[in-house]
């Protein structure tokens, strides 16, 4: 019958062994597993925090203009905008990123839930933990309502919300360093002075301004973003206002993350570029083509460098002067 009806008998088969699963460790060679793997959920938050990017093969969807403008060619040295003088490095004072979210569950890989705010009317693009002179630590928290708004989690929980500030522009940074709140807005830093009240402009980019960092020892910030430009910035006592003093230029995209370490300046770019700044001499000293897509968080722990993109990937790299190492790469997805 199985003949005549031209079925054909299968041959029973083997049983096939299941291949043994991969383990996922986060020992990379030498660092400590729970460094490592704190370092990477730091980062790993920023994946989706840039609004507007669209599918794997344009970066021409990016929220704003299209990159803004390319730059003036060349370096310049700290100083005053054509000045040759340098000037001397400082130290590393952070800027935390809070806030790792895991799909909306209350415990992500044995971490709990602590609290969950409520207040913004739109994307949150900045989450930011501050510790005050008094010793009281707050959250910053900013995006695309217009607002930067100051939590303290020790409050009962419709108190959280302790301060609230409308800039009147979608925040693209914020951060909080030497009594100064500083926001970062198309074309512009807004600051405010935390002790009077006082609120100055530092107008200088054009388009979005993505990562604002401190450089203490120097009194100084650097400021980076669309227009593909990192800009420094320095208090000037006598007019009371902060001044361009310095420009440095590269990379070919928008700049998403700024770290500075000792007298190093570290940026990650949607040109998916790390860049290593030497700010002795405001001169590019390294840049590694660290991703294929956009590089939307960098972070730096000792001799390592974090970084994670668009393109799926957390990386690990070793600064060997003057050369990023990779050391270990995680792929997402």
């Amino acid at each position: 019958e199985r003949e005549k009806s031209g079925a054909r008998e299968r041959e029973p088969r083997e049983p096939r062994e299941k291949a043994p699963r991969k383990s996922k460790s986060w020992e990379v060679q030498g660092i400590e597993e729970e460094v490592v793997a704190c370092g990477l959920m730091a980062i790993a938050d920023r994946m989706d925090t840039r609004e507007g990017y669209r599918g794997r093969g344009s970066y021409s969807n990016y929220r704003g203009r299209g990159g803004g403008r390319r730059g003036r060619g060349g370096n310049q040295n700290f100083g005053g905008r054509g000045g040759n003088s340098n000037y001397r490095g400082g130290s590393y004072r952070g800027r935390g990123r809070g806030g790792y979210h895991g799909g909306g569950g209350d415990r992500v890989q044995g971490i709990d839930k602590l609290a969950e705010l409520h207040g913004h009317e739109d994307l949150v693009r900045v989450v930011t933990p501050v510790t005050e002179p008094s010793g009281r630590q707050v959250l910053y928290s900013a995006g695309q309502d217009c607002s930067v708004r100051v939590w303290d989690l020790s409050l009962p929980r419709n108190q959280q919300c302790t301060n609230c500030v409308t800039v009147g522009a979608d925040v693209g940074s914020v951060l909080v360093a030497s009594g100064w709140l500083f926001v970062g807005i198309p074309g512009r830093v807004k600051a405010w002075n935390m002790s009077d009240g006082r609120q100055v402009d530092l107008v200088g980019h054009q388009g979005q301004i993505h990562s604002i960092v401190p450089y203490t020892e120097q009194g100084m910030i650097f400021s980076g973003g669309e227009d593909r430009s990192i800009l420094a910035w320095r208090f000037n006592q006598q007019t009371s206002a902060f001044e361009q003093v310095g420009a440095m230029h590269g990379h070919s995209g928008a700049i998403l993350e700024l770290q500075v370490v000792g007298n190093l300046l570290f940026s990650g770019s949607m040109d998916g570029t790390i860049r290593v700044w030497d700010l002795n001499s405001a001169q590019c000293i390294h840049t590694c083509q660290a991703h294929n897509m956009p590089v939307m968080g960098i972070l730096v722990w000792e001799n390592h460098l974090l970084s994670c993109s668009l393109d799926g990937t957390i990386k690990v790299w070793t600064w060997n002067a003057p050369n990023l190492d990779l050391t270990y790469m995680h792929q997402t997805w």
